[in-house]
């Protein structure tokens, strides 16, 4: 697991799927912001 199901509510799951939109980093996923990054996982992941 990476550094991102280190944070809470972030588990491994949530960790693949964010790394699947391109987001690897705390920095990225908070460039990116909570409601965008979600957006982005139900466009790959309906059952998000």
């Amino acid at each position: 697991m990476g550094e991102l199901s280190n944070l809470i509510n972030i588990g491994k799951t949530v960790e693949e799927q964010l790394n699947q939109i391109g987001i690897i980093t705390y920095e990225q996923l908070k460039e990116t912001g909570s409601k965008e990054a979600w957006l982005k996982i139900k466009a790959i992941d309906a059952s998000a």
